[in-house]
């Protein structure tokens, strides 16, 4: 029985890896469009929270997964504009979404050189975060829980508006999908990471990450090209 089991999962692997996966492929608001050895995906998290997570870059396809190591997207992304500060030795940040909107509750870390917190402040209903300044910050990290999140420089007399985009913008990361069958048009995958800690991850290391993950991740994403 673990003899068939066996070459029943490699024989699905190798009817995987012999199909090149091409074209545009939608469930619901979600979609991967493959063309060559290039991706763009926009795909909602597991979490049930409505995150939705989007990116663009290389793949290739290991066994049953597909590992898209994600690059400089040419979508929407947040977008970070700097004037000289208004009030003396006073940063203020302030936060809006992508119409222009403020974002109230929106959590800012304040880092030093060894990218640890040594502040913490949530923006106020007007989607504004006034910081003290300190000599030890070096870098500003803001985070929503349904929007983008993003890391940048920090400079003393500086003050910062920050427009964050709705979605969770991917770059310079692993992400990584288990890739359960493919027909010419459809694509059954799983999301198992946004950010594998793993450069050029092998076979037995993906497959580490889909036991780690099987009780929490158990959906699986019927994608279907669209008939015209």
């Amino acid at each position: 029985m673990k003899i068939l089991l066996t070459l029943a999962t490699a024989l699905l692997a190798l009817t995987i890896n012999s199909q090149e996966i091409s074209g545009t492929y939608y469930e619901g608001p979600d979609s991967l469009v493959f063309n060559n050895n290039h991706v763009t995906f926009s795909m909602r998290g597991n979490d049930g929270l409505g995150v939705v997570f989007t990116g663009e870059g290389t793949y290739e396809i290991i066994e049953d997964y597909i590992v898209i190591n994600t690059e400089n997207y040419s979508g929407k992304k947040t977008k970070i504009e700097t004037a000289p500060a208004v009030k003396k030795d006073t940063t203020q940040l302030q936060l809006f979404n992508e119409d222009g909107f403020s974002i109230q509750g929106v959590r800012a870390e304040f880092l030093n050189n060894k990218n640890k917190t040594i502040d913490l402040k949530i923006s106020n209903d007007h989607g504004i975060v006034l910081y003290k300044s300190n000599p030890k910050t070096t870098a500003i990290k803001v985070s929503d829980l349904l929007f983008d999140k993003t890391t940048f420089d920090y400079e003393a007399n500086t003050d910062y508006t920050v427009h964050l985009v709705k979605n969770r913008v991917l770059e310079d990361k692993t992400v990584i999908f288990k890739l359960e069958n493919t027909t010419d048009n459809q694509l059954t995958v799983k999301l198992l990471s946004t950010d594998f800690n793993r450069n050029n991850p092998s076979a037995s290391q993906l497959k580490k990450l889909e036991k780690k993950n099987e009780a929490t991740i158990d959906r699986s994403r019927l994608f279907e090209k669209p008939e015209f």
